[in-house]
């Protein structure tokens, strides 16, 4: 571990925690010096955070993805990233302080925990497959965004009709702006996924001309996560359309964005645990002693991103 690692080790979560605590006092209090200083912060604490994975990925010659103590630490840079994207658009801060208090939990813990990785997965260095999960992770925290944002809509549309006007109704937006900002998240992951998708796709080709015949054999855009992740891909399409072609408004549609949020979830699931999938990687020592790749036995391992997803 260098030098500069350990420097960022330290800073970071004292940076993300000073972000979360001026969003806070904006929520709380709604103090100017308050407004102006958090999106100020925010941005910074993205750029350092980012500077510290650029310099780690050259470090460890690949993505920093290859422990859930890893995925943690990029999450939260793909958290703020992506919350700061949908509070510029709609210039709404006020629900900052969960999104900022999410990502300082994970970037301490990543921080707090970290230990050496061992056996990394051998995709996450290659180009291909690293931009293909960094769009992939984008375009799901965009879309939790958006689940959150619902989740808040519905939350306060509940308080409105019991008549409970306590602090979160005098401090949250209101449900047009909580509305605006859940498809913000959609409007966002969107182009995200499929950006990650078509990546995806070339890479997979990519890969099988550089694999064993057997290896490629398990290559398939016929895969049951990719079939699985096109379909959340078109539904998500399909209720923005309703959202701004068929005036699908309200608590019906943010219900509507929760439950689909949460099938999608179970869904993902259900087909990382059940189904046979190349999607997958987690080093495999057996696979690798068989040499799946022409190019070496290292990088034949049948891997797992960790988190699940890609």
């Amino acid at each position: 571990m260098g030098v500069l690692h350990s420097v960022f080790l330290v800073l970071l979560p004292m940076v993300y925690l000073v972000v979360w605590a001026t969003y806070m006092w904006l929520f709380l209090k709604d103090h100017p010096l308050a407004r102006r200083l958090a999106t100020r912060l925010a941005l910074t604490a993205v750029v350092l955070d980012l500077a510290a994975e650029i310099h780690q990925a050259f470090e460890l010659q690949r993505l920093p993805m290859g422990s859930p103590l890893e995925f943690m630490g990029l999450l939260a840079w793909a958290l703020l990233a992506t919350y700061l994207v949908i509070e510029k658009r709609l210039g709404a801060k006020n629900t900052g302080f969960l999104i900022t208090g999410m990502a300082f939990l994970l970037r301490f813990l990543s921080s707090a925990l970290t230990r050496p990785v061992h056996e990394a997965s051998p995709f996450l260095s290659d180009p291909g497959f690293a931009g293909h999960a960094v769009l992939i992770l984008l375009a799901y925290t965009a879309l939790s965004l958006s689940f959150l944002y619902a989740i808040l809509y519905l939350i306060l549309a509940r308080q409105l009709m019991r008549r409970q006007f306590g602090l979160l109704f005098r401090r949250l937006p209101s449900l047009d702006i909580l509305e605006r900002m859940s498809i913000g998240g959609v409007e966002l992951g969107l182009p995200l996924l499929f950006l990650a998708l078509c990546l995806g796709h070339l890479w997979m080709y990519d890969l099988a001309e550089r694999v064993s015949p057997e290896m490629a054999a398990m290559l398939s855009p016929w895969d049951p996560k990719i079939l699985a992740t096109w379909v959340i891909f078109l539904a998500y399409v399909a209720g923005l359309a309703g959202y701004h072609f068929l005036g699908w408004r309200g608590r019906r549609m943010n219900i509507m964005a929760v439950v689909g949020y949460l099938t999608v979830m179970a869904a993902m699931g259900a087909i990382q645990h059940f189904f046979p999938s190349f999607h997958k990687f987690r080093p495999d020592p057996a696979r690798a002693e068989t040499g799946l790749l022409r190019e070496g036995p290292a990088a034949a391992d049948h891997l797992q991103v960790p988190g699940g997803r890609g």
